[in-house]
């Protein structure tokens, strides 16, 4: 197709001006995902116990902020116990953008220990956590992470659970 030398530079400038009033993409689709369900195995070195304790994490802010808000919830059993805690707390998830994500957090955690020749056993306390994650893509990531909680009521204690965890953003 023939265009006149005149017909060259206004048909420029008019596609330039379209593309520069084109609606930005919507956030959404671009950005990460505001819920992640995460699946960590436990195994808790102070009392012995391993299982599963999944959680949900809530990214509040905008795409690039770093703070989540945390729940889990687990059930865990030993040669003696069952232990089922229950947490809620605060996680800062680091360099999103990047294959390797550091992450600290801590919160508020109620435990249930249920055992085998004692009556049950509640305890609140507070945890603090650390770990890194690993992203396989967008949407999966693998990591490791390390709990140490202090029981404040019902009984003092001091626990210790490594996790290694399977988290999808959803």
């Amino acid at each position: 197709m023939r265009t006149s030398a005149i017909a060259r530079p206004l048909l420029a400038v008019l596609l330039a001006a379209t593309a520069a009033r084109a609606d930005p993409p919507d956030e959404c689709a671009t950005a990460p995902a505001r819920f992640t369900i995460a699946v960590p195995a436990e195994v808790t070195v102070v009392g012995l116990t391993y299982g599963v304790r999944p959680e949900v994490l809530y990214r509040f802010g905008g795409a690039a902020a770093v703070s989540r808000l945390r729940l889990a919830v687990g059930v865990l059993e030993g040669p003696d116990q069952w232990f089922v805690p229950l947490s809620f707390g605060y996680r800062a998830v680091f360099r999103q953008a990047h294959r390797v994500q550091p992450a600290v957090g801590g919160g508020l955690e109620l435990q249930h220990r249920l055992v085998s020749d004692f009556h049950a056993v509640r305890q609140y306390g507070v945890y603090v956590e650390g770990g890194l994650g690993v992203a396989l893509d967008r949407r999966w990531s693998v990591g490791a992470m390390v709990a140490i909680d202090v029981m404040l009521y019902g009984g003092p204690g001091v626990g210790l659970g490594p996790r290694l965890v399977v988290a999808a953003r959803l």
